[in-house]
Formats: structure tokens, sequence, C-alpha cells
């Protein structure tokens, strides 16, 4: 079974990713384990799909092992273009507050709530071609952050059905709601056998 490379700097995302590949039984390490840290490029304002494979095309270019990259965003009605595959390059304009705090502001007196998570995962295994997932789970901004289980956007991600944050959920509930846990499991399916 291949052992797969990370294509992230992001210590949260590579942590989660790691933990929901491990819980459909994908073993994957940070690329740093392996390589020095490396400059990804920049992505681009054009798809989820587009910035995930231009990273792990990137990495695969620095070693033999198979690697998978993810790109991901929140979405919010309410707020109309704002985020969505821009969605981190946006909120770090706003260097005074934690990403969550920013749009908890903005959502500020908003009836409409709805957001939606989503992430595109591209694994890339020495000599295959590119293999794509998606995942997306919607629900509500909650008011304020809740839960101690996880960090980012799941302390604010409310869960419509169990009016819960996923962060107020432990792991083994929590992984397989989440936009990149769903990603995750339908990519594990297909890399079965690589």
């Amino acid at each position: 079974m291949i052992k797969w490379l990370i294509a992230s700097n992001n210590a949260f995302k590579t942590r989660d990713l790691i933990n929901c590949l491990a819980f459909y039984g994908v073993k994957a390490v940070p690329y740093t384990d392996e390589l020095p840290q490396l400059q990804f490029p920049k992505e681009n304002t054009v798809s989820y799909a587009a910035n995930a494979l231009d990273k792990a095309r990137f990495l695969a270019t620095y070693t033999n092992q198979g690697v998978i990259a993810d790109d991901s965003g929140i979405e919010v009605p309410a707020l109309g273009e704002h985020f969505g595959v821009t969605t981190k390059r946006e909120l770090h304009q706003d260097i005074s507050h934690s990403d969550n705090q920013t749009i908890l502001n903005a959502m500020r007196g908003q009836i409409d709530r709805r957001a939606t998570m989503i992430s595109t995962l591209v694994a890339i295994a020495p000599g295959k071609a590119p293999v794509t997932s998606v995942g997306r789970v919607s629900g509500t901004i909650a008011t304020k952050t809740r839960g101690d289980y996880s960090t980012g956007f799941d302390k604010i991600f409310l869960l419509p059905h169990q009016q819960v944050t996923l962060a107020e959920l432990p792991d083994e509930e929590r992984l397989p709601l989440t936009h990149r846990g769903r990603a995750t499991k339908q990519l594990a399916a297909e890399l079965r056998g690589v």
C-alpha cells in the first residue's frame, strides 16, 4: 500500500486531512516528513479543482511518492460573491481578527445564515492519472464560536439537524460529516489498490 504525502503548508488542513484519510484506511504524512518545506504556486481564482491539481502536480515533481492536495472554502449566500475559492485570501486581508471572527462580523444581523463548506481533493500516484473527489457539507453559521474538538470553520459551522457545530463533535462523529471527510471517503474508494 502506498504512503501519501499531503501537499500543503497549512498545518491544520494537513492534520485534518491525515485524520480523515486514516479514518478511511489511507496512510498519509505531511510532505515535510520527506522533503524540505517548499513554496507552492500561487492559487488561482478559477476553481477548487484547478488549485488542488496545481498543488498536487507541483509536489509530484519533487517526489516518487503519491501526493494528495486539497483546496477548500466556505460559501455563504448572504455574503454574495465573497469567499468560496478565494476564502483564505479574502479572510487574510483582515489581520485584526481571526478568520472565524471576520465571518461572524460579516454575518452580524443576517437572517439567512446558510453556508456550504466544499473540499476538492486531487491524488497523484507515480505513473497514474490524477484522481479527483469533491465533498460538501451544508449548514448554517453560528452566532459565536462553539466546541473544542476541532478548529477553523468547524467552530462556527452548525449542522442543521443536530444544532451543534462540527467542533462540538469528537472525531469519530465529526470526520464523516465534514466536507473534507466526505471527499476523503470518495477518494479512498477510488485509491483502493493503488
